[in-house]
């Protein structure tokens, strides 16, 4: 039975999203970390909402950590942890999440893997973040996100020869 509340405060927090009332979704999911505090997937739609909507990355990390602590194969969480490792620039943390997540079950390989190769092209490793882009395409199955790894494989072979004279 509470399984059931807990859900249907996900749900309710996510229906006051797609209306843009934001403060009423984060009500929901403070009655639903009341009720369990160890719920990851509310902890995760915490950090979702900091990070996205309220600007605040030091609660969104803190929340995104707790959601990984307790729900690690809830594979929502990796993707937002792994874009605050990418913009606080903590790469050694972000590669070891990004191989731990894909090992989750229902992760999109195709993001983790162009998340490997934006760190690596970030930092200068062209060749491998090319690699890792090519990866992502073999795990990719949507025609917008296939171009926009092609663009990244571009990029990155253009600021290698930009970068070697």
């Amino acid at each position: 039975m509470e399984t059931m509340v807990l859900q249907q405060y996900i749900l309710d927090a996510e229906r006051a999203f797609e209306q843009n009332e934001y403060m009423e979704g984060m009500r929901f999911l403070e009655d639903a970390l009341t009720i369990e505090p160890q719920y990851g997937k509310a902890h995760n739609h915490m950090g979702w909402l900091y990070l996205v909507h309220l600007d605040d990355m030091v609660k969104a990390e803190k929340h995104i950590a707790m959601a990984l602590k307790y729900s690690p194969s809830y594979s929502p969480a990796y993707l937002h942890m792994s874009h605050i490792l990418f913009e606080t620039q903590r790469f050694d943390e972000l590669g070891a999440l990004l191989k731990q997540a894909l090992k989750v079950g229902g992760v999109k390989k195709s993001f983790i893997f162009n998340e490997f190769g934006r760190m690596n092209e970030v930092v200068g490793h062209f060749r491998k973040a090319v690699e890792q882009y090519k990866l992502a395409i073999k795990w990719c199955f949507d025609e917008r996100e296939l171009m926009m790894i092609k663009d990244n494989i571009k990029r990155c072979r253009q600021k290698r020869w930009t970068l070697m004279f």
